[in-house]
């Protein structure tokens, strides 16, 4: 649409130099005000679900008021052999809800949906937004030492540990609270989830690592960059670099290490490429390994190299 928008400009354009006609030249700014509008124009927010209906899988696809194109798609690993089919989906102004349908087999591992929306003109791009298979909803469950009770529930101060944060109090009021402990000790582990690049994988592989921590005796709690503490991963957010993840006593980076987005001060803490296991991109990132470790982080390929870190 924005092409075509240029197109007749540049036609009503030429056609009034060519006709001597300054009346036919100046039509041509009725589609470049059009385009500018359109390239001006914010691209609709959107949050995205996914569920079955019968045979079929039926997306449903919330946003604002604003126009735009949304493509949806599964997100494929890495190393798959065919790339993922796109939808297109044009979404009209004012027109809250969209939904498609179509029919999809079983898969034996889901995959994470993928939205991305754009202006009518394509010269802007919101940060995709994607939803989690209900396989990832759950939180790991501890296995190491319980804590035997607490004392009281007292309002969150910076420097409380993460493990002591009181969740059901967090979902009732929205603030965060802490319990006063007694008992044994545990230790906690932060997951640090950067979903911007390869979602997928970043998402199998942060459910991976919390699964050995838990194993291994840690109170689990994810931190997703654009989202924030949450005691599971939330079915819908937006990936950023947005944030200020608390320490564990283990803290666990998860993302696609093209770039990151903070360095971590905490103590130890791991930084876990899901792109690492290709050598060749490994090579290309042999840099920011150097700076990591120089920091003291250790860099891991995948979540079961943290089984033997940790």
């Amino acid at each position: 649409m924005a092409r075509n928008m240029l197109t007749v400009a540049a036609v009503l354009l030429a056609a009034g130099l060519a006709l001597g006609s300054p009346d036919a030249a100046l039509l041509s700014l009725i589609p470049l005000f059009a385009y500018s509008l359109n390239a001006w124009m914010e691209p609709p927010k959107i949050a995205v679900f996914k569920r079955r209906v019968g045979s079929q899988v039926e997306i449903i696809i919330e946003s604002d008021r604003k126009p735009g194109i949304i493509y949806i798609y599964e997100a494929a690993p890495i190393n798959a052999p065919v790339r993922p089919l796109r939808r297109r989906v044009f979404k009209p102004p004012f027109r809250r809800i969209l939904k498609i349908q179509y029919y999809m087999a079983e898969k034996s591992q889901p995959l994470p949906l993928v939205a991305e929306s754009y202006n009518p003109a394509f010269t802007k791009r919101r940060t995709a937004v994607y939803t989690e298979e209900p396989r990832l909803d759950a939180s790991p469950e501890p296995r190491g030492p319980g804590v035997e009770g607490f004392l009281e529930v007292r309002p969150y101060q910076p420097g409380d540990p993460v493990k002591l944060i009181n969740w059901k109090a967090f979902a009732k009021t929205g603030e965060l609270y802490v319990n006063t402990r007694i008992g044994p000790e545990t230790r906690s582990a932060v997951v640090v989830v950067d979903a911007r690049w390869l979602r997928s994988l970043v998402i199998a592989e942060a459910v991976r690592a919390a699964e050995i921590l838990s194993e291994k005796g840690y109170d689990v709690v994810y931190y997703v960059l654009g989202h924030g503490l949450a005691p599971s991963l939330p079915r819908s957010f937006t990936p950023s670099c947005e944030g200020s993840p608390p320490c564990g006593d283990v803290t666990v980076y998860v993302g696609s290490l093209a770039d990151v987005c903070l360095i971590l001060k905490c103590k130890p803490a791991y930084y876990i490429d899901v792109a690492g296991v290709n050598s060749l991109v490994a090579v290309k990132r042999l840099k920011l390994y150097r700076e990591l470790r120089a920091v003291g982080a250790e860099v891991l390929r995948g979540a079961e190299e943290l089984r033997r870190a940790v």
